[in-house]
């Protein structure tokens, strides 16, 4: 006896089908993939931006706080150097503890300023020569963020309210009458990181605020 045995197979329609639901599970996979890759990418540019602003704050914050001081006390060329604007520091202190009684000025380095540049980072001189804030020369500035971690927006020094003492811009005095005077300055800075699917107008931004005291400007009798 001969079996003849019948060779069983899909259809065509069966077979599209298959292809259908094998293209659907593939795109979403893909989709899930890209979507993760996509939140990885933009949580560790974020982590990155934080890092960047807060480096930038607490390196302003410690330049800050040694503002007018002097191997010899009896010098004050340090003090006077004080000055701010709206977005720019100066400052000065003996960085080389090498200041004698009779200095009527710092060394030509060692007058410092911190600003927000049109590039939108932020740059710190040690050559802030002069009597404004940014009179440093163009070669002189060096940036301290990067434009490719962080855009900064914003660098603002808040000194609202405030008095004209000892040729500095606008810083409050808590205490004037003795001892050394003590001044709150607000530092607000803020700036952002380009995500490629948003605009620049919808880029995630951070900001982080600090105030500090600098003690060492303008010591009374």
């Amino acid at each position: 006896m001969i079996n003849k045995h019948k060779q069983v197979g899909l259809t065509l329609i069966e077979m599209m089908i298959a292809m259908v639901l094998g293209l659907f599970v593939t795109a979403v996979i893909i989709t899930v993939f890209s979507t993760n890759v996509r939140s990885n990418t933009e949580n560790i540019k974020m982590i990155r931006l934080n890092q960047e602003l807060r480096g930038v704050m607490t390196m302003m914050v410690d330049e800050l706080k040694r503002h007018g001081y002097s191997n010899e006390s009896s010098v004050s060329a340090f003090m006077d150097e004080l000055n701010f604007t709206s977005t720019c520091a100066r400052y000065s202190y003996d960085e080389n503890n090498n200041a004698v009684i009779g200095d009527t000025a710092p060394d030509s380095n060692e007058r410092f300023a911190f600003r927000l540049n049109s590039d939108k980072t932020i740059e710190w001189t040690s050559k802030a020569n002069g009597a404004g804030c940014v009179t440093a020369s163009t070669g002189d500035w060096d940036d301290i963020t990067d434009p490719n971690i962080a855009s900064i927006t914003t660098l603002d020094f808040d000194i609202t309210g405030s008095i004209n003492t000892g040729g500095v811009s606008g810083v409050t005095a808590l205490t004037t009458n003795f001892g050394v005077s003590v001044y709150d300055v607000t530092i607000t800075l803020t700036g952002k990181t380009d995500l490629p699917h948003s605009s620049d107008a919808n880029d995630p931004r951070r900001t982080i605020i600090e105030t500090i005291r600098i003690r060492n400007e303008d010591p009374k009798d």
